[in-house]
Parts: structure tokens; sequence; C-alpha cells
């Protein structure tokens, strides 16, 4: 009997003590009257469905503007963000912030930089159309109180120059930001087929979770699709890369509205990692 006892209660202690963790990359589509049935305040209460249903420990969106940001924390039990918008460093523009559940992590330290020559202040980096940005956090797990480097990205959907000076700017700041070698995530939104010279930089630097897991993707392959729920989508633009992390699924979540529309017109990136 106590034989018993001491194995359930150690594998009781073992399970709180876990170190999965849910991953998502989320381009969220921006607020655009435009897109008419496909419009944010059409789309809002699906998108807030789809995160409360898959509850990630943490994410990263692309494309949030401010009054998006909003809805997404208020719309979320105990959830923050780090993350600034990419116009003026404050709220102005989109934001490729990061969410994370406040009962499963803490933020040891976060920040935001601009994929440009000039990356500590608002900026538009070398032929790029916008200005972009990278955010990232520092996170300590409160269940086995080890840390890790999350970042989240938006490149350019223009500049061929800036795209490529993006990626080895990634690769360098995480070596800044990172003087521990802690385990790293790499979310968002690339803009590139991975046969492209900016995603192979940092596929030859880090683990596209794709080819990685343990377990089949799950899911069509392509994650951008313009909201065409008719077509097949092609292109896979969207990643989650990693370093130190065992990677146990990936997915790309192509659920539909109840009207059978999408809840945005890119597929949220989903993997479970394990420290």
């Amino acid at each position: 009997m106590n034989f018993r006892f001491s194995i359930v209660f150690l594998m009781a202690f073992a399970l709180s003590f876990s170190q999965d963790f849910k991953v998502m990359s989320f381009n969220i589509r921006l607020n655009v009257d435009s897109d008419k049935e496909n419009s944010w305040t059409n789309r809002k209460p699906d998108v807030m469905d789809l995160l409360n249903y898959y509850h990630p420990d943490y994410f990263g969106v692309q494309e949030a503007l401010p009054e998006q940001m909003e809805d997404i924390k208020t719309g979320l039990k105990n959830y923050d963000y780090v993350g600034v918008g990419r116009d003026d460093g404050k709220a102005k523009g989109e934001f490729s912030a990061i969410f994370y559940d406040k009962n499963r992590l803490d933020v040891v330290k976060s920040g935001t930089f601009w994929l440009s020559e000039t990356p500590d202040i608002p900026s538009k980096g070398w032929d790029a159309a916008l200005n972009r940005i990278c955010t990232y956090a520092v996170f300590k797990d409160k269940k086995s109180k080890k840390e890790f480097l999350a970042m989240n990205l938006h490149f350019d959907h223009i500049g061929n120059i800036a795209r490529v000076k993006s990626s080895e700017l990634i690769l360098k700041k995480i070596k800044e930001l990172n003087p521990k070698n802690l385990p790293v995530t790499l979310s968002g939104d690339f803009n590139l087929t991975e046969d492209s010279e900016p995603v192979k930089i940092i596929s030859q630097n880090l683990q596209d979770t794709y080819y990685h897991s343990q377990t089949k993707h799950y899911g069509p392959k392509a994650t951008f699709t313009a909201f065409n729920v008719n077509e097949i989508p092609k292109d896979r633009i969207d990643y989650i890369f990693v370093k130190g992390f065992e990677i146990k699924s990936h997915r790309h979540i192509n659920d539909r509205r109840p009207n059978l529309l999408y809840p945005s017109d890119h597929f949220p990136v989903l993997v479970d990692l394990k420290l």
C-alpha cells in the first residue's frame, strides 16, 4: 500500500513540474473594414474562441493594431503581453507582441527592436516597405523555475535585402540577448516560403518545428489563405523555430468559424514543446 502510494505521489509530483509548453504563432489580420464579412468586428468572437480553446502558454501575434491588442487582452483570462507598436515604440501601429499565461510564466525581461540598421529606435530598414519589429521576452516557468527566450516577429513583404538582413539581425540578437544560452523559440510571419534565403538562414541555425516534430505534422502544409475557403492554400510563410526544446507535435489550425469562414487570413501555427 505504501509502495503504491509512493508511486502515485511521485507521478503527481512529476506532473506538477511538467516542462511542456503549448506555443502558437498567429497572424490575426489587422482591423480593416474593407474585409467586409471577414472584418475584425465579425471575426473577433471566433478568434477569441479559438485562443481560449487551444489556450497556448504563450503566443506571438502579427498585424495586431492597438484596438485588437486590447480586445485580445480583455477577451482572455489571466493573460498579459509584452510588446509595443512598430510606428512609435509605444501604442501606434501594428504590434508583433507576445501574450502569455500569467499563471504559468513570469517575465524576467522583455523588449522590442526594429528590423533595421538602427534597431533601438522606430525605423524602416534597408529596402523594406514598412517598419518591422521583433518582440522578445525572457520567461521563467513558474513550475520548473527554468528560463527561456521567446521572440516573435513580422518580416517585410517586399524588401528582399531587408528580409535577408533581418534574418542576420535576428541571429545576432539571439546571441546578444541570450548570454546564458537559454532555450529559444522564434515565431512569426516571415512573408517567405522555406526555400527562400532568409528562411534558410534561420533554419540552418534553429530547428524548424515543422520538420523536427516527434509526430507527423497535422493539418494543411500551407498557412496563408487570403480568406479564400474555396482553394487549398499553397504557401507556408508562418513558422516556429526553436533551439534547446524537444518538439513533440506541430499543427496548422484550419478551424472555421460557424459561418464556415476562416478566423484570419493565416492559419495559426501550434506546437507542443518540452524543455
